[in-house]
């Protein structure tokens, strides 16, 4: 009879208390009890309470519970797991899952009809192995597109194997211990998605398909549903965003990638006027932007009010803050790595986007099994948000010219004046256009081509005219040009082949432009007629200035991946670019201020390993890349090392170390009136060195329950930093030598970033924290070091969403010290030996003063359909006057030279309305 006892319990729990499961058995084995506290509970009331709130079947007797009393918290913890524990202190009972997907809680001594349960269990659904150690080899891919998910993490449910798929979605896994395991799959924005080996599946060419993260979680969290916004503790530095996820957070105009980096910490979002990357201290041009393998030189539209990336033709995004890979080079700050669709694979589908700022559509589309193509496309056009940008960001840097007789006034007339007219037509328009072209030529290559072109143009120019006098004594007429254009094209070709099961390669050629033409100057006319006694006279008068930056890069490389074992990887390449950049800035027609033609070649070689040790809770990356500049003819070496250790499952340690240089940089022109501007040069190892950085980075992460907490220290030390200015020059005269305008010094970064993430839920969103100091030591600007322009002391900032039915709410809330600057504290003048009086300014120590601090709260709400969207946006909701530069002008009264000081602000309260909608 006692031999009989188990499986009589087993039948009269199964009779009285077990409910129709829900959910697979492989659903309840990935089950997650977010959060259930039990305090010396009779065991019957935890497993009834677990069961209707989560709703999985679950047999037991319950006359055989209710003598045991347990105490359990279920903190993100795997139901089995949990059931587990709490069975554990009874000491008495055991649990298993029958064939029918149950699970059964039974006394231990039922061993063997638990074991033989469990046995034909696994029998019937997965069948017997047999295949051990072997490798599989395969592919992720988004299932309603068949686009491949770059960067994805693949790993054997249970064990330590696991690897990240490369920038084409391909993985490898070796060693896989039987045909019978489970693989989960996670990408970030997206399912969790867990696949079921069999003695059936392919090892080679196997598809993974992943979904969509849905907005709203369930009360059961289950692992294959778990979608975050964002991952920022897996690899020191690192952010990585999928553009899914930029729908939800607050945007005007557009859903922008750049400006929600810049949401994070260690990152600045207090710079309106760039949508360029000031990471850790740096400066945009010290982040290496990379899209589909070429470099993006300029990444505004707009004067930087955002970015100058569709979204609609994005698939991933990687920002490393610092300590970044051997096979990133060029760079001193960072490197966003930016991944373009290839299309939809599978079907036709188009979209398009309609704001008060611009217009934005796209295709894709397969062209036959083969090939997919994707093209997106937007314009802005001079709607009631553009004129209000553009008339911020252009109205205060006019040049505005009086001519004494004219009426003090440009177009208006004197106190003689009956004749004036005015002809003034603005222009302003940005566009840009991706498009990417994939052929997967066989099951092991794939050659891709990808453009890329953004341009912003604007024409604010305008002629006058005047008479003067009942009759015609004499006439004016004044021409300006205020003509700008600026942008970047490029375009790369790649091919990439998977060798065998354990090696790899990408090569690219690419090509990319970045060009800036600018013309602010000023044409006057004075006409004088004949009299008895005069000839008719007439004055030219030219005043302004002609800019023109024009750089070329052409690329090529090869990069390798070798599996050497499956917790070893190896990647090595070799990289050649070569800069042609030319610059000329000219004033009023004849003085060439400084005219700069500059060639030079980088040819770089890398290699890289990837090592777990200690049972893969420690990885460590150490590496060394070497770059040789054949115009200082010299070689530039950089070592690099970087190691993450996971104490446990939710306690990981990290740190990042290395070298790096960079040989092209953005100069910045030092303009005390009317702000700062810059331009690309290549460095000449004499005037314009080749800038070094030594990166320190020392960090740790704690995940618990639904929340993250990241805390990263950094050091950058950085040598060759170069500044411009004419303010040290007595008079800028003809064949100014290169010399006396260029300075260069040192700069040291300090900080720590700290990040509060919640990750999951209805409501989610982070709260990121930076606290830096950015000094840089000139000697010619200040014999004591200063403080860097773009010096932050502390910033905050607040990103939470909440869904609601099906309307998605957002708000960030960004609260920043103010940058410093240099002020003008005084005006004089100065009687010249020829006669005329000249006025000169006195300005202050360098960045001695500081703007007020930047305050300013963005909200959304957004509502989604099957069709598309509606979204509402309010950019800067309370109307804070945060100022972006301080204008000083000199006005002369009589003998006497008076400052004038005007803050000139960034934009006010904003809404925006935008409007989406997709065929599929």
């Amino acid at each position: 009879m006692r031999k009989f006892l188990p499986i009589l319990l087993v039948m009269a729990g199964l009779t009285s208390h077990a409910q129709t499961l829900t959910t697979p058995a492989d659903s309840v084995a990935a089950m997650i009890i977010k959060d259930e506290f039990y305090n010396n509970k009779p065991l019957n009331e935890v497993i009834a309470d677990l069961q209707k709130k989560y709703k999985f079947k679950i047999g037991y007797n319950v006359e055989l519970l209710k003598k045991y009393r347990v105490s359990y918290w279920f903190d993100n913890t795997k139901l089995l797991d949990g059931i587990k524990g709490t069975l554990k202190e009874t000491k008495d009972l055991t649990f298993y899952i029958d064939d029918a997907n149950v699970i059964q809680i039974v006394p231990k001594t039922a061993t063997q009809v638990l074991q033989n349960a469990r046995k034909e269990f696994d029998t019937r659904y997965r069948g017997q192995p047999t295949r051990t150690n072997f490798t599989l080899m395969g592919k992720v891919v988004e299932r309603k597109t068949n686009e491949s998910m770059p960067f994805a993490t693949v790993a054997v449910l249970g064990s330590k194997i696991g690897v990240q798929t490369n920038v084409d979605g391909y993985y490898t896994l070796l060693k896989v211990p039987s045909d019978t395991v489970t693989i989960l799959v996670s990408y970030v924005g997206y399912k969790n998605t867990t696949v079921h080996l069999s003695p059936q599946t392919p090892l080679q060419n196997f598809v993974i398909e992943i979904e969509p993260g849905e907005q709203e979680l369930e009360e059961v969290m289950v692992m294959g549903e778990k979608t975050e916004v964002l991952k920022a503790n897996e690899i020191v530095g690192m952010i990585k965003m999928t553009p899914k996820n930029l729908a939800k957070l607050p945007n005007i105009g557009e859903r922008d990638p750049f400006r929600a980096f810049q949401l994070m910490p260690g990152v600045s979002a207090s710079n309106e006027s760039s949508s360029g990357l000031y990471v850790r201290g740096g400066t945009p041009d010290q982040t290496l932007v990379l899209y589909d393998g070429f470099t993006v030189y300029h990444v505004d539209h707009l004067f930087g009010f955002f970015s100058a990336f569709n979204y609609n033709a994005l698939k991933d995004i990687q920002l490393y803050k610092g300590g970044f890979d051997a096979k990133f080079g060029g760079r001193i700050s960072a490197v966003a790595e930016i991944t373009g669709k290839d299309g939809n694979k599978n079907q036709f589908n188009m979209g398009a986007d309609l704001s008060l700022l611009s217009m934005n559509g796209f295709i894709e589309t397969p062209l036959n099994k083969k090939t997919t193509l994707l093209i997106a496309a937007r314009r802005s056009y001079q709607g009631a948000l553009y004129e209000k940008i553009f008339s911020t960001f252009t109205s205060e840097r006019q040049t505005n010219v009086t001519q004494p007789g004219l009426g003090g006034r440009p177009g208006g007339p004197g106190r003689f004046g009956n004749n004036a007219t005015q002809d003034q037509t603005a222009k302003s328009y940005f566009y840009d256009l991706n498009a990417k072209l994939t052929w997967n030529l066989s099951k092991k290559d794939i050659v891709t081509w990808s453009l890329y072109n953004g341009t912003d143009k604007m024409d604010n120019s305008s002629a006058s005219s005047f008479n003067f006098g009942r009759q015609t004594i004499f006439g004016a007429s004044t021409s300006t040009n205020d003509v700008s254009a600026w942008g970047n094209l490029g375009s790369s070709v790649k091919w990439s082949r998977r060798w065998n099961d354990k090696l790899y390669s990408n090569m690219l050629v690419s090509y990319s432009n970045f060009y800036s033409n600018r013309d602010n100057t000023r044409s006057v006319v004075n006409t004088i007629p004949a009299t008895d006694s005069t000839v008719a006279t007439t004055r030219n008068i030219n005043i302004g200035q002609v800019e023109t930056n024009d750089l070329k890069d052409f690329t090529a490389k090869i990069d390798f991946e070798y599996k050497l074992t499956p917790h070893n990887q190896l990647e090595f390449g070799v990289h050649a670019t070569a800069n042609t950049i030319h610059y000329n800035y000219v004033q009023n027609d004849t003085v060439n201020v400084l005219s700069k033609n500059d060639k030079g070649t980088i040819t770089s070689f890398y290699v890289q390993d990837q090592i777990r040790l200690l049972d893969t809770k420690l990885l460590i990356k150490p590496g060394i890349r070497a770059n040789y500049f054949d115009v200082t003819k010299k070689w530039y070496v950089e070592p690099r090392l970087s190691a993450t250790y996971a104490l446990n499952e939710r306690v990981k340690l990290k740190m990042a170390l290395g070298r790096y240089y960079q040989f092209a940089k953005q100069i910045n022109r030092e303009d005390l009136t009317q702000g700062n501007r810059s331009y690309w040069l290549l460095a000449d190892g004499d005037a314009l060195p080749v800038t070094k950085s030594n990166h320190l980075i020392l960090g740790g992460s704690y995940e618990f329950r639904e929340y993250l907490v990241d805390v990263e220290l950094y050091q950058k030390n950085n040598v060759g930093i170069t500044e411009y200015t004419l303010r040290f020059v007595p008079q800028i005269r003809q064949g100014l030598s290169v010399q006396e305008t260029f300075f260069n010094g040192d700069e040291t970064v300090r900080g720590m970033d700290v990040l509060v993430q919640r990750k999951f839920g209805k409501f989610n969103g982070w709260i990121g924290y930076t606290l830096s100091e950015a000094v840089r030591d000139v000697t010619i600007f200040s014999e004591r070091p200063y403080y860097s322009d773009q010096d932050v002391r502390h910033q905050f900032k607040f990103i939470g969403s909440y869904r609601w039915k099906n309307i998605d709410f957002a708000l960030t809330q960004i609260i920043s010290s103010g940058r410093p600057y240099t002020s003008i504290v005084g005006a004089y003048q100065i009687n010249l030996l020829d006669g005329s009086v000249r006025s000169f300014t006195m300005p202050s120590d360098k960045n001695a003063s500081r703007f007020s601090s930047y305050n300013r709260l963005d909200i959304s709400a957004t509502y989604n359909a099957r069709w598309g969207s509606v979204g509402l946006s309010v950019f800067n909701l309370y109307n804070r006057k945060n100022v972006w530069y301080k204008r000083f002008e000199v006005i002369t009264e009589g003998d006497e030279s008076v400052l004038q000081t005007t803050n000139v602000n960034y934009l006010g309260f904003t809404p925006n309305l935008t409007i989406s909608w997709k065929l599929r």
